[in-house]
């Protein structure tokens, strides 16, 4: 039956309505099918079953059956349904049963091609045929791979209801991205719910097509929308000599909000003992991020009174400690007051018994500050409140309490220097000499406690009521103890500026004066008492403290140039900066004009010692040095660079600076008020850049004044007798680093490697780290060279060499060794070595650690699978020297 081409487009405009094809429209009357070819056509009609509209496309040519109602679709086929879109190389659209059917096609050498990709929200499908109800949402899809967060699932038949929720049989599930995995979960069926989890029956695990034994009863993966979710955090199996084997790390983390993020773990060892830690971190975006970390460990060593070699026998009794960590940065804001905190703090044993990593263990203090600050706006003025604790592990101080030191609180109030003059004539400047004097003020009271009572003694004479120094604990018993034994103080500071002037057009003439005040709350009075022939002390509840100077510095610049005609090298300037300062300071050690000092000595009695006369101080800090100081000092600063033409001008108009030596000081001092050793020590410094790589810096020290057999210095110049031998070297120190790269010979991006990177690094040395393939190699190294001089006859001039490096080698792309220690020559031996290879395995990874010597030698192996999501898959074993 042959129909008109009006007649077949008002049959076919329902239809039309679903499908947008181009303008030009080719209909051919052949029976109740129509051919549209690569074009399309938009024309409205009533809504129906379908919600929304769909949108079709294909390369080759689009086919209608108007009597059965189905759109075939030829080549590059496209649909786009809502949040559904469907590719293939051919797609079917039957409109009586609302189903979308899509399968490959042979091309011209017969080979399937254009794999059907359905794609629902965040859920992809790649399979060979997918069959699809758009109206109840279902389908059944064909030898399935579909990717569900981190994972694939591979299955022959895959199922998929209304709920978006997935059913597969015969599957496999992976993190691998290829076609044919190298590993996978083998299950006869898996359920997967889109954005939450994935669970599975009986599996067991399947590496490089080889079935193993491993597996479990039933399998449940998360796979959450977000990157971050709550789940059981599975532990770690290990060795340690000193606790024996140990589960560690296990516990959960809740994801509490998009905010706060909260783990709490635990270990438990073999040989007795635990451990649990909470660990909160938290952020607001443009307010503020931290991390609080809490640790409780319980140390069992019941072996500890036990004489022997073995190591638990070397370590301290059952203990039980705890440790907090908490940091808190603030996102800084205009106006706005600013609240940090860096807190680590706790037990003194803690972070020896329970480190994690190589700086930990050989941190011998912590230090902790809480801190509030704020400019006040529109003024001058601002002020800070701050809280700190200091702390010595029990193996810097030789006993198990360690020293803490607390400074509750510190607060201080200042002012920025201001004009004096502007601020008496409301900024009406006159031009006058005195315009550039300045002002400025602040004041910080201090409250210190310690756990250190200090002795009650003197030097080479008895007191009353002697005691030698102490270390309590700190607990709630001590607290009355801990604040007694504390020190209250406020120090006021003045900054005067009396401005710079010129003087004969290219000297700097700059005049200085500056002002110092100190409150304390105990001030001493000796006393000598002639019935026990001992010094009484007696302390009165406040004292205060004072000192002044003034002085001028005269400074210049001097350049000098030296033209060279060569072929790169165009000249060649030397600048020098000379300065001279004088500095006049009182003897603050006059008793009877400052009282800062007090000399006290026995009365002469019979059958009574004679005390030699010992001149003390009356206060515990801040105390001005004794003597009368009129200084002059000297000091010159030279600079040495070519210009040089630029290699990448052909035409050498260009040119480049380049440094020879970037500092050559030299600096010493004359005091005209000195008794004797009137001159200074000269110190020479020098720092270079060579070959844009090398950092290097010497420094040295010379001694002016002779020395006598026994190696004291005498009060006669060495070129006295030595002719024109006018100092001796005293000290010297070398340092040569470089950070090296395949960058760093392009550019100068070689950074100076005297404090190496890796070894300031929070890790731990054998456990595996996030390694970048992408940087082919590197190399930092720090070599230090250190030399004293033997004062006394007979002795040996001491010399002390040391050599640091770390760095990074790319094997192959899939290879990388990492590598760091530390040699020192003086002693012949390895003070700290570390070695790491990782193997990249695709969707694995594994990694090898090796620490030869030291309290931490020993070695871990760990293969993983790389993804997040199966964390826990993992082979390791490893043993340290102590821990983990």
């Amino acid at each position: 039956m042959k129909f008109s081409l009006l007649l077949q487009l008002a049959i076919l405009s329902p239809l039309l309505t679903i499908g947008q094809v181009t303008p030009r429209l080719r209909v051919a009357a052949a029976k109740d099918t129509v051919n549209i070819v690569q074009d399309s056509l938009a024309v409205s009609a009533p809504k129906g079953d379908i919600e929304t509209t769909i949108k079709y496309s294909a390369k080759d040519s689009i086919q209608f059956e108007v009597e059965r109602k189905v759109v075939h679709l030829y080549g590059d086929a496209k649909i786009n349904y809502g949040t559904m879109s469907l590719t293939a190389a051919y797609i079917e659209i039957d409109y009586e049963t609302n189903t979308l059917t899509a399968t490959t096609l042979p091309d011209s050498l017969g080979k399937e091609s254009g794999v059907p990709v359905f794609v629902d929200g965040a859920e992809t499908y790649a399979a060979k045929k997918i069959a699809y109800n758009y109206k109840t949402k279902k389908g059944r899809i064909a030898d399935v791979v579909t990717q569900q967060g981190e994972g694939y699932i591979h299955s022959e038949i895959v199922k998929k209801n209304e709920d978006n929720e997935i059913f597969g049989l015969h599957a496999r599930y992976t993190t691998c991205n290829l076609e044919h995995p190298h590993f996978y979960i083998n299950a006869n069926r898996i359920k997967a719910i889109p954005n939450d989890k994935v669970m599975s029956g009986p599996f067991n695990l399947v590496i490089g097509d080889i079935p193993t034994p491993l597996g479990f009863l039933f399998g449940l993966f998360p796979t959450p929308r977000a990157k971050r979710a709550s789940g059981i955090l599975v532990p770690s199996f290990g060795e340690s000599r000193a606790r024996g084997f140990y589960l560690s790390n296990g516990g959960y983390y809740f994801a509490v909000n998009d905010y706060i993020g909260t783990s709490i773990t635990g270990d438990i060892y073999s040989l007795g003992g635990y451990r649990v830690s909470m660990d909160n971190s938290y952020i607001k975006r443009y307010s503020y991020s931290g991390n609080l970390r809490l640790d409780y460990d319980y140390f069992k060593n019941d072996e500890a009174d036990i004489v022997g070699t073995d190591l638990r026998s070397q370590l301290p009794p059952s203990t039980r400690s705890f440790w907090i960590n908490w940091s808190h940065s603030p996102v800084q804001k205009p106006g706005r007051g600013r609240f940090t905190a860096s807190v680590n703090a706790g037990s003194t044993l803690h972070q020896r018994l329970a480190y994690t990593n190589t700086t930990q263990y050989l941190a011998p203090t912590f230090n902790s500050n809480i801190s509030y600050q704020k400019n006040i706006q529109n003024t001058p003025f601002s002020y800070t409140a701050k809280l700190s604790q200091g702390q010595q592990s029990g193996a810097a101080t030789n006993n198990r309490i360690g020293v803490m030191n607390f400074v509750l609180p510190d607060v201080n109030f200042s002012m920025t220097p201001i004009s004096i003059y502007e601020a008496l004539t409301k900024n009406v400047p006159t031009g006058q000499w005195f315009e550039n004097f300045t002002i400025g003020y602040n004041v910080t009271a201090r409250n210190e406690v310690s756990n250190v009572v200090q002795p009650r003694t003197l030097s080479g004479i008895p007191v009353i009521g002697e005691t030698s120094a102490d270390t309590f604990a700190i607990n709630g018993s001590n607290l009355n103890r801990l604040w007694n034994n504390g020190r209250r103080s406020a120090q006021h500071n003045f900054s005067i500026g009396l401005g710079s002037f010129k003087l004969l057009r290219y000297f700097n003439l700059s005049p200085s004066v500056s002002y110092n005040e100190v409150w304390l709350d105990k001030k001493f009075t000796y006393k000598y008492n002639a019935d026990s022939n001992k010094v009484q002390v007696d302390t009165a509840n406040f004292g205060r403290i004072y000192e002044y100077n003034a002085g001028a510095s005269l400074n210049t610049t001097v350049y000098g140039t030296v033209y060279v005609k060569g072929k790169r090298v165009e000249a060649i300037r030397h600048i020098m900066r000379p300065s001279i300062s004088y500095s006049y300071r009182p003897d603050f050690g006059n008793e009877s004009r400052f009282g800062y000092y007090q000399t006290i000595q026995a009365d002469t009695l019979n059958d009574q010692p004679v005390f030699t006369p010992l001149t003390l101080p009356r206060f515990y800090s801040n105390v001005p040095g004794a003597g009368l100081q009129s200084a002059l000092s000297f000091s010159l600063q030279n600079n040495i660079e070519m210009k040089v033409k630029s290699k990448s001008d052909t035409a050498s108009t260009k040119f480049e600076k380049v440094s020879i030596i970037d500092n050559l000081g030299l600096s010493a001092a004359y005091n005209f008020a000195a008794d004797s050793f009137k001159l200074s020590t000269i110190n020479m410094n020098m720092n270079t850049r060579l070959f844009k790589l090398f950092n290097v810096n010497l420094t040295s020290a010379f001694d002016p004044y002779q020395v006598n057999a026994e190696g004291q210095r005498i009060n006669k110049y060495l070129f006295e007798d030595s002719g024109f031998n006018l100092a001796r070297l005293t000290n010297a120190s070398l340092s040569v680093g470089a950070s090296l790269n395949p960058e760093s010979g392009r550019s100068n991006k070689g950074g100076s490697a005297t404090n190496l990177p890796s070894l300031q690094q929070n890790q731990n040395s054998l456990m595996p780290d996030y390694v970048d393939f992408k940087i082919p190699w590197t190399l930092n190294f720090d070599f230090t060279l250190y030399y004293q001089n033997a004062i006394a006859r007979g002795q040996k001039d001491q010399i002390t060499k040391n050599l640091s490096f770390d760095g990074s080698l790319n094997m192959t792309d899939k290879w990388k060794i990492t590598y760091m220690a530390a040699y020192d020559f003086t002693n012949n031996n390895i003070a700290h070595a570390n070695l790491q290879i990782y193997r990249d395995l695709h969707c694995w990874e594994m990694s090898i650690g090796w620490s030869p010597v030291g309290f931490q030698r020993g070695y871990n192996v760990t293969i993983n699978a790389r993804s997040a999501l199966l964390r826990d898959l993992r082979l390791t074993k490893n043993r340290t020297g102590f821990n983990r």
